[in-house]
Protein backbone atom coordinates (compact mmCIF):
# COMPACT_ATOMS: atom_id res chain seq x y z
CA UNK A 1 0.00 0.00 0.00
CA UNK A 2 1.32 3.31 -1.07
CA UNK A 3 1.34 5.98 1.91
CA UNK A 4 -1.03 8.24 0.13
CA UNK A 5 -3.62 5.86 1.12
CA UNK A 6 -3.76 7.67 4.16
CA UNK A 7 -4.93 10.77 3.64
CA UNK A 8 -7.01 9.20 0.91
CA UNK A 9 -8.70 6.74 3.11
CA UNK A 10 -9.39 9.72 6.12
CA UNK A 11 -11.24 11.92 3.84
CA UNK A 12 -12.99 8.55 2.07
CA UNK A 13 -14.56 7.83 5.92
CA UNK A 14 -15.64 11.81 5.93
CA UNK A 15 -18.66 10.40 4.04
CA UNK A 16 -19.00 13.55 1.16
CA UNK A 17 -18.35 15.91 3.97
CA UNK A 18 -14.40 17.46 4.78
CA UNK A 19 -11.33 17.34 6.44
CA UNK A 20 -11.09 21.52 7.24
CA UNK A 21 -8.10 22.43 7.73
CA UNK A 22 -4.28 21.94 6.58
CA UNK A 23 -3.47 21.41 10.71
CA UNK A 24 -5.86 19.03 11.15
CA UNK A 25 -5.13 16.91 8.29
CA UNK A 26 -1.55 16.55 9.13
CA UNK A 27 -2.25 15.50 12.77
CA UNK A 28 -4.80 13.35 11.82
CA UNK A 29 -2.27 11.52 9.32
CA UNK A 30 0.11 11.23 11.35
CA UNK A 31 -1.53 10.00 14.42
CA UNK A 32 -2.70 7.14 11.40
CA UNK A 33 0.77 6.84 10.74
CA UNK A 34 1.53 6.15 14.44
CA UNK A 35 -0.64 3.72 15.29
CA UNK A 36 -0.06 1.67 12.13
CA UNK A 37 3.62 1.42 13.24
CA UNK A 38 2.10 0.46 16.37
CA UNK A 39 0.29 -2.40 15.97
CA UNK A 40 2.31 -3.43 13.00
CA UNK A 41 -0.36 -4.13 10.96
CA UNK A 42 0.36 -2.47 7.52
CA UNK A 43 3.29 -1.94 5.41
CA UNK A 44 4.16 0.81 3.12
CA UNK A 45 5.16 0.62 -0.41
CA UNK A 46 6.82 3.38 -0.01
CA UNK A 47 8.90 5.81 2.82
CA UNK A 48 6.51 6.79 6.24
CA UNK A 49 5.56 10.63 6.10
CA UNK A 50 8.86 12.49 7.39
CA UNK A 51 6.99 13.94 10.51
CA UNK A 52 8.92 17.13 12.19
CA UNK A 53 8.37 19.11 14.77
CA UNK A 54 6.93 22.25 13.67
CA UNK A 55 4.73 25.25 14.43
CA UNK A 56 1.91 23.32 15.57
CA UNK A 57 3.54 19.93 15.93
CA UNK A 58 3.61 16.90 13.18
CA UNK A 59 4.58 18.37 10.13
CA UNK A 60 5.55 16.54 6.90
CA UNK A 61 6.09 18.06 3.81
CA UNK A 62 6.10 14.85 2.00
CA UNK A 63 2.16 14.86 2.89
CA UNK A 64 1.65 18.70 1.04
CA UNK A 65 3.83 16.90 -1.96
CA UNK A 66 1.27 13.87 -2.14
CA UNK A 67 -2.31 15.97 -1.39
CA UNK A 68 -0.80 18.55 -4.25
CA UNK A 69 -0.17 15.09 -6.40
CA UNK A 70 -3.51 13.71 -5.57
CA UNK A 71 -5.02 17.45 -6.62
CA UNK A 72 -3.32 16.99 -9.73
CA UNK A 73 -4.49 13.80 -10.54
CA UNK A 74 -8.28 14.26 -9.82
CA UNK A 75 -8.30 12.77 -7.18
CA UNK A 76 -8.90 15.21 -4.64
CA UNK A 77 -10.84 18.18 -4.34
CA UNK A 78 -8.77 21.84 -1.99
CA UNK A 79 -10.69 24.35 -1.44
CA UNK A 80 -9.22 27.68 -0.11
CA UNK A 81 -11.13 30.12 1.44
CA UNK A 82 -10.22 33.60 3.12
CA UNK A 83 -10.26 34.10 6.32
CA UNK A 84 -10.38 38.04 8.17
CA UNK A 85 -7.11 37.33 9.40
CA UNK A 86 -5.59 37.31 6.12
CA UNK A 87 -4.34 33.74 6.68
CA UNK A 88 -6.22 30.81 4.39
CA UNK A 89 -8.39 27.74 5.58
CA UNK A 90 -7.87 24.76 3.18
CA UNK A 91 -10.72 21.97 3.14
CA UNK A 92 -10.21 18.80 1.21
CA UNK A 93 -12.53 16.67 0.08
CA UNK A 94 -12.55 13.46 -2.46
CA UNK A 95 -14.00 13.79 -6.10
CA UNK A 96 -15.59 10.63 -7.48
CA UNK A 97 -12.78 9.43 -8.95
CA UNK A 98 -10.88 9.48 -5.89
CA UNK A 99 -13.65 7.19 -4.00
CA UNK A 100 -13.29 5.11 -6.79
CA UNK A 101 -9.56 5.02 -6.66
CA UNK A 102 -10.63 4.04 -2.61
CA UNK A 103 -12.73 1.26 -3.05
CA UNK A 104 -10.17 -0.25 -6.08
CA UNK A 105 -7.27 -0.20 -3.01
CA UNK A 106 -9.66 -1.57 -0.32
CA UNK A 107 -8.77 -5.03 -2.38
CA UNK A 108 -5.40 -5.27 -1.07
CA UNK A 109 -5.53 -6.14 3.12
CA UNK A 110 -2.94 -3.26 4.53
CA UNK A 111 -5.55 -0.84 2.23
CA UNK A 112 -8.52 -2.29 3.99
CA UNK A 113 -6.62 -2.22 8.02
CA UNK A 114 -5.76 1.74 7.14
CA UNK A 115 -9.41 1.89 6.32
CA UNK A 116 -10.83 0.82 9.11
CA UNK A 117 -8.13 2.75 11.51
CA UNK A 118 -9.43 5.88 9.26
CA UNK A 119 -12.45 4.98 10.42
CA UNK A 120 -12.00 4.21 13.99
CA UNK A 121 -9.99 8.23 13.77
CA UNK A 122 -12.90 9.98 12.04
CA UNK A 123 -15.13 8.67 15.45
CA UNK A 124 -12.66 9.79 17.49
CA UNK A 125 -11.27 13.23 16.50
CA UNK A 126 -14.03 14.40 13.80
CA UNK A 127 -15.89 16.77 16.30
CA UNK A 128 -13.18 17.39 18.40
CA UNK A 129 -11.56 21.32 18.40
CA UNK A 130 -8.08 21.72 16.47
CA UNK A 131 -6.81 22.98 19.67
CA UNK A 132 -8.39 20.07 21.51
CA UNK A 133 -6.44 17.72 18.63
CA UNK A 134 -3.24 19.83 19.23
CA UNK A 135 -3.15 18.90 23.00
CA UNK A 136 -4.01 15.64 22.35
CA UNK A 137 -1.28 15.04 20.04
CA UNK A 138 1.35 16.66 22.25
CA UNK A 139 0.47 15.04 25.03
CA UNK A 140 0.71 11.51 23.70
CA UNK A 141 3.86 12.80 21.40
CA UNK A 142 5.49 15.69 23.77
CA UNK A 143 8.56 15.34 21.11
CA UNK A 144 6.35 16.97 18.65
CA UNK A 145 5.76 19.88 20.70
CA UNK A 146 9.69 21.42 21.37
CA UNK A 147 9.24 23.87 17.97
CA UNK A 148 5.53 24.80 18.64
CA UNK A 149 4.12 28.58 18.71
CA UNK A 150 0.86 26.65 20.33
Amino acid sequence: MHRKMLPMALLDVCEGSCVEGRTRLQKLVFLMEQELDEVSAVSLDSPDYNFIPYDYGPFSKELYDDLDSLEEAGLIEVEEEPMADGKVKYTYQLTEQGQSWVQNQLADSSANKAHSLAEGLAAEYDDMLLSDLIDEVYAEYPEYAKNSVW
